[in-house]
């Protein structure tokens, strides 16, 4: 598929897709309403039929901080915050990243935008005018679903749903923390029909019914996941895993990706009790897992500023309410921010003290020395073998491009690929280079974060964990992937919310990747 970029006078951020990546305008993810934020847009005097609200977040294309005197009004300028774009213009969350985009709340879009709810770069509910005649990120394509998450959509956001609590999400009728201004406030805080998320306190879509807990098979908090047909070895008493490998029963694990601050050095605006809680989850799945991948973004702090070193010290309080081992992936908040940035000694962008704090704090202890690193997993009865190759695409280099096709060309009977950005975000220099890459070899799954969901692209065999605190893209609400393999080898993937432990989304796949029962 081709990829279609809209014009940007200070980064040039167009987005490439290819089929099947999630890409793109019209995204619609489990429980959307369209319907109803179709309605409110109608009610607030705008011409055009609204989009689905569920559209993806890849944090920020790629923009330094822009001066009063260069924010001009143009679309598809990618953004952090509020004040990088024009007067009147938003810093928002729409097709695969953060764009400047005009504020419709009072007034009409102009020819060829729609009138949008959509979240703030902030995790705020706003409307603006997004592009659809020439999308910021290239044509639409739709993550897969599967029963789990397909619920009725009056159950997620109708009239019948208005008093719902879901777990940390609160309906429209119902009293909370939320607040929003000069529009048609639900008792809630937020309007359209949205939720109020207690934890942030932001409004986000309305959620599916099934991360309620009405899903089959949900399980408990206290009590674990129920997963049919999956290996029931206990694995705490195995050898326990390193970055230098180790042996297994079992091939089981978890994901979890992106927690971080909705603003610039905002330590009071950590998401502690977020991760706290997705790791006490995955603490207390059942059978245990020996271990948990992160798709990073850790923290949200200027480049050379100690706020990285505070807010990954958060993190890491956190993750000691797990007692097994976590593996880390560079993120573009670990590098500048801007998600083009390319840090290391001999890159653009050198190394700053975020780059530097991450391997310190995160990597160090593993005893990895570089931010792209792999280990391989093998069964205890020699049935089977697994690589775990991180990319660090916002430290690419040709040393690291040399590494990655000597990692994948070792046999092995899975293969993850795990990093930071996914394939539609090709302003990242390791991005195209590394999927150049990984096209000439087989490989199970790619895993990845960056965009604020949960989300699964079978052609791409591509799983997006992003919702580990960060600020909210859609209907999806926090929480974490697990992984467990069956008897014949497959592979059980199932995300969790972490308020209610209710599934968000179930599939399987087989070892080389393809769907399967």
């Amino acid at each position: 598929m081709a990829a279609t970029a809209c014009s940007s006078p200070s980064s040039g951020t167009g987005n490439g897709a290819i089929d099947g990546a999630f890409a793109g305008d019209d995204i619609v993810f489990a429980g959307t309403d369209a319907a109803s934020a179709d309605a409110d847009a109608q009610a607030a005097g705008a011409t055009d039929t609204l989009v689905a609200a569920d559209v993806q977040h890849a944090d920020v294309p790629a923009v330094p901080d822009v001066p009063d005197s260069q924010a001009t009004v143009s679309e598809c300028l990618g953004c952090l915050e509020d004040n990088e774009c024009a007067t009147g213009w938003f810093c928002a969350q729409f097709q695969g990243s953060s764009f400047c985009a005009k504020d419709c709340a009072t007034g009409a879009c102009g020819s060829g935008d729609t009138c949008s709810a959509v979240s703030s770069a902030a995790g705020d509910e706003i409307k603006v005018c997004v592009p659809t005649s020439q999308p910021c990120a290239g044509p639409v394509d739709t993550p897969d679903a599967s029963p789990a998450d397909s619920g009725s959509t009056d159950a997620a956001g109708g009239a019948d749903s208005n008093g719902l609590i879901c777990g940390s999400l609160v309906g429209p009728d119902v009293p909370s923390c939320c607040k929003c201004a000069g529009k048609s406030c639900s008792a809630n805080g937020c309007y359209g029909g949205w939720f109020c998320n207690v934890p942030t306190c932001k409004c986000n879509p309305p959620p599916n019914p099934s991360a309620c807990g009405g899903a089959p098979d949900a399980g408990s908090p206290d009590s674990g996941p129920v997963t049919p047909d999956v290996a029931t070895t206990d694995t705490s008493s195995t050898q326990s895993i390193t970055a230098a490998g180790g042996t297994l029963a079992s091939l089981d694990f978890a994901i979890v990706g992106d927690t971080r601050p909705p603003n610039k050095d905002d330590i009071g605006g950590y998401p502690t009790a977020i991760i706290t809680q997705i790791f006490k989850d995955v603490q207390s799945e059942n059978p245990p897992l020996p271990f948990v991948i992160t798709t990073g973004d850790y923290q949200f702090s200027s480049p050379n500023s100690s706020n990285a070193s505070a807010q990954l010290d958060l993190y890491l309080k956190a993750r000691g309410n797990y007692t097994g081992t976590v593996f880390y992936t560079l993120g573009n908040h670990e590098c500048t921010g801007a998600t083009n940035s390319n840090c290391g000694s001999g890159n653009a962008d050198g190394v700053t003290q975020t780059y530097t704090i991450f391997l310190q704090k995160m990597l160090a202890p593993l005893g990895v020395t570089l931010p792209w690193y792999a280990t391989t997993i093998q069964a205890s009865d020699g049935s089977w073998t697994a690589k775990f190759v991180f990319v660090a695409a916002n430290a690419w280099s040709s040393a690291q491009a040399t590494w990655l096709e000597a990692q994948l060309a070792k046999p092995t009977t899975y293969t993850f690929v795990v990093r930071h950005e996914g394939t539609i975000v090709t302003t990242t220099a390791g991005v195209p280079a590394s999927d150049a890459i990984l096209a000439k070899h087989p490989y199970t799954l790619l895993l990845v974060g960056h965009t604020h969901t949960f989300a699964y692209y079978a052609a791409e065999r591509q799983v997006v964990t992003g919702n580990g605190g960060a600020p909210l893209t859609g209907s999806i609400n926090y929480g974490y992937t697990v992984l467990r393999q069956r008897a014949d080898k497959a592979l059980v993937v199932t995300a969790y919310d972490y308020a209610t432990h209710g599934i968000l989304q179930t599939f399987v796949v087989k070892p080389d990747g393809t769907p399967t029962k």
